[in-house]
């Protein structure tokens, strides 16, 4: 019956404009199941040196790659840069990408922080071509990049708990857990139980059994 009325041509473009609709129906959806999870990017546990004086075990995202850094203060800090996509990039399920840039110890208090020790740790990637910088300098004449930014986290440092931090559509998140501690008459039995890492040792493994025995 549709063929009676209306022209091959005609139908294709009724087709056509269907298709558009329903993609402009679900896009949202398919959008919010892209942009809307938190991934988890680097985790951080800390050991006491001294008074205000910490060493900072990071171990970053499913690479695995741990590595330890001196920090002071009575805090932690993490930055991070972000690039955002847009137009067709967007609707084609590019993600935001992000690359972890800065550890640094930071002070409660601005006069300790003005006054004592601190030190900033560069956690970016050495690369040939570094994907943030050229984005960062060309990103109002890019007709895919949205924009470029920072964003940042801090907590108190308290070496009983463990920090996971997690990527957002535009920033960083952080969530802190404690440290599981099973007392026994000898001594304290520590069990962390984790995220696996396929061939490495870091403590990112499928069960870490830690023993101090006085």
């Amino acid at each position: 019956m549709i063929r009676k009325f209306l022209r091959p041509g005609e139908i294709s473009v009724i087709l056509l404009l269907l298709a558009v609709l329903s993609l402009l129906a679900v896009s949202p959806f398919y959008i919010y199941s892209v942009f809307n999870q938190e991934l988890p990017v680097a985790r951080l546990e800390f050991v006491q040196l001294g008074e205000m004086e910490y060493l900072a075990t990071v171990t970053s995202g499913s690479s695995c790659i741990e590595n330890t850094y001196p920090v002071f203060g009575d805090q932690f800090q993490l930055d991070a840069g972000f690039v955002k996509w847009k137009g067709a990039a967007v609707l084609l399920g590019f993600k935001p990408r992000f690359r972890l840039d800065r550890l640094s110890g930071r002070y409660s208090d601005t006069q300790q922080q003005n006054s004592l020790k601190t030190v900033s740790h560069d956690l970016a990637p050495d690369l040939v071509f570094d994907f943030f910088a050229d984005f960062e300098n060309n990103s109002d004449n890019s007709w895919l990049v949205d924009t470029s930014f920072g964003s940042s986290v801090y907590q108190e440092i308290n070496p009983l708990f463990s920090y996971t931090v997690y990527a957002t559509e535009d920033s960083l998140i952080l969530r802190q857990s404690p440290i599981l501690e099973y007392a026994e008459d000898t001594g304290i039995l520590m069990i962390d139980i984790t995220q696996g890492c396929a061939d490495t040792n870091t403590t990112f493994r499928n069960l870490l059994l830690k023993v101090n025995l006085e």
